[in-house]
């Protein structure tokens, strides 16, 4: 049975003149519009819910801001409406005493309006705060969604190009100075890069053995799996968001 591996021998990799035939059902131009698109959308998205949450505080210190300013001209006002008033009262009931204790009374009265106003005020920014604290705890998990999708698309830009999955195999090379034979396994996409640093690899990491190349066209880009004597290793695109999930809703 043929298997839907290709296994590439370094030393035989350019032998023969076949062609490979490949079919593009969309083209690389589209596919980076449309990811740049959900790119924006997911950003505006995020930063909808960001400002909505920050028009709570906003509006909630705009009226206590509001209550505190019309307090101030109210209390302006009944303070003169108590020297009136203490006027008056003093006229009826002989002037000194009069109108002593009917300005304290209206003072009095205006303090208490005053105050009462004040702790509307604060009550409105306590509240505020709450309701902000509550409206961003319900959108936590859909933000911490929405970043990981971000994450997901810039992420997986990076690593369709070779440079990201050859920054990613090499650490794990150079964890294996002296091994026998290593085997990589890859999207076929990545073939010409990787078979470029065969030899890099060999020298730079005194392999004893070979380096093979094991083309896997199921494997989804920007991953790939190093096998050697002591172990595998996977890394690419689905390790790396695993991480920045895990750190994501870990917050």
């Amino acid at each position: 049975m043929q298997s839907s591996c290709n296994l590439i021998k370094y030393s035989l990799a350019h032998s023969g003149d076949s062609k490979n035939i490949e079919t593009k059902y969309v083209s690389a131009k589209a596919k980076e519009e449309t990811e740049e698109k959900s790119i924006i959308d997911i950003d505006a998205m995020v930063k909808r819910y960001e400002s909505l949450g920050a028009n709570i505080i906003k509006n909630a210190k705009a009226e206590a801001e509001r209550i505190i300013v019309n307090s101030t001209e109210r209390a302006v006002e009944l303070e003169k409406c108590a020297y009136e008033k203490g006027y008056e009262q003093g006229k009826q009931n002989g002037y000194e005493d009069g109108y002593k204790l009917g300005y304290e009374t209206a003072i009095n009265d205006t303090k208490e309006k005053v105050a009462e106003e004040i702790n509307n005020a604060e009550y409105i920014l306590k509240t505020a705060r709450e309701d902000y604290e509550s409206y961003m705890e319900e959108k936590k998990q859909e933000i911490l969604k929405l970043s990981l999708e971000m994450a997901r698309i810039i992420t997986g830009k990076e690593f369709q190009l070779s440079e990201g999955i050859l920054n990613l195999i090499e650490p794990v090379l150079e964890d294996s100075i002296g091994e026998e034979n290593i085997i990589i396994r890859f999207n076929p996409n990545y073939k010409d890069s990787l078979m470029d640093k065969v030899e890099y690899w060999k020298k730079a990491y005194r392999l004893k053995g070979e380096v093979f190349l094991l083309e896997d066209p199921l494997m989804e880009l920007g991953n790939a799996v190093i096998e050697k004597n002591t172990g595998k290793t996977i890394v690419g695109i689905d390790v790396t968001l695993e991480k920045i999930e895990e750190v994501l809703f870990k917050c």
